[in-house]
């Protein structure tokens, strides 16, 4: 009894004073939240307890996958797959959650290294000015800088809290996801451990970091015309493409379901439809068609934003921001030209008299 009594008023101790949230996100496996973890700090969206906020998006999924997996076995009367509901809405959620914070972090990346230039070069002011590293450094942190100056402060906070100066600007790595920003850190570092010139290696960094981003721009401007014809081709054309072609299909199979066991083409109106005398079509039913071309119109335009993400930032993740829009358009496009192709042979009385 006693050995139980101090198991449970260990594990009390253990968790007194976390919220459920917290404990809900430190219960689940590593591997399905670390990776969400770390986006939530290159982010900088964690605020004091990122293990609370990340409990709070599972605790909506868990409640979401619950609802999902009730309404799949009420209409599919399904065990099997309510499960399978469930467990595609929780992981797909969190996957789905870590992708789109994965864009925030990225977007919060760029912000850092289009100001970062400039950070230095100040820094570099200050340190010509006579200032020793750490005071150019604070004297450096303005609230224009944003993203970087939370970076900034903290690197700052560790500094007076006893950390070297090195070590401080180490630990603001662990912080973000930019490559640019942890190279310019680890040089700035190892530049102050070593003795060398920091202002001199400060103004080559802002130099080199302006010319990337020169090169970047004129990369993105060079791949804009192929992202642009394959948003025409896959979600504009597509979509029209397929509208056309099923509503023709419809057509077909209406006609050949009138003209089936007619045995003379004298009895067919006059002009191309004659053709159809004795062909048959093979039993598929219009929906079928219309669905099949509603998926494959979801595919394509999906595709094309994921794979414009690819060519305008090399991450297809950040094409994910694209996905509703584009499926949207191209589904737009779908069914108006059906609505539109519908009118246009019924204003032509085209369908009723079956000329072309």
């Amino acid at each position: 009894m006693k050995n139980k009594y101090k198991i449970n008023s260990g594990i009390k101790r253990k968790y007194k004073g976390r919220s459920k949230r917290e404990l809900l996100s430190r219960l689940l496996p590593k591997s399905l939240t670390i990776g969400l973890k770390e986006q939530f700090i290159y982010a900088q969206m964690t605020g004091d307890n990122p293990d609370e906020t990340i409990g709070s998006i599972i605790m909506l999924l868990l409640v979401a996958a619950v609802i999902g997996g009730i309404l799949t076995f009420h209409f599919l009367n399904s065990a099997l797959y309510g499960l399978g509901a469930v467990a595609a809405i929780l992981f797909g959620g969190i996957f789905l959650s870590e992708a789109l914070v994965a864009m925030i972090a990225d977007s919060v990346s760029t912000k850092i290294e289009k100001v970062l230039p400039d950070m230095l070069l100040l820094m570099a002011a200050n340190l010509r000015a006579g200032m020793i590293p750490e005071n150019s450094f604070i004297s450096s942190m303005k609230p224009e800088f944003g993203k970087l100056n939370n970076l900034l402060n903290k690197a700052a906070i560790e500094t007076q809290a006893g950390k070297t100066f090195p070590e401080a600007l180490l630990e603001m790595n662990d912080l973000t996801s930019s490559e640019f920003f942890k190279d310019s850190v680890r040089i700035i570092s190892e530049s102050i451990r070593s003795g060398a010139e920091l202002h001199l290696i400060l103004e080559n960094l802002a130099s080199n970091l302006l010319q990337n981003e020169s090169i970047r721009s004129d990369m993105r401007a060079q791949v804009k015309s192929y992202s642009l014809f394959i948003f025409i081709a896959a979600t504009l054309a597509g979509p029209l493409l397929y509208g056309v072609s099923s509503f023709l299909i419809g057509i077909m199979d209406s006609v050949g379901a009138s003209t089936a066991g007619s045995t003379s083409a004298t009895n067919l109106p006059s002009g191309t439809l004659g053709l159809f005398s004795g062909f048959s079509l093979p039993n598929i039913s219009v929906t079928l068609i219309v669905t099949v071309a509603v998926i494959n119109v979801i595919i394509t335009t999906a595709s094309s934003a994921l794979l414009g993400g690819i060519l305008n930032t090399g991450k297809a993740k950040n094409g994910i921001r694209n996905v509703p829009v584009y499926v949207a358009i191209g589904l737009g496009i779908f069914f108006m030209v059906r609505i539109g192709v519908s009118i246009f042979f019924a204003s032509s009385n085209l369908t009723s008299s079956g000329s072309f």
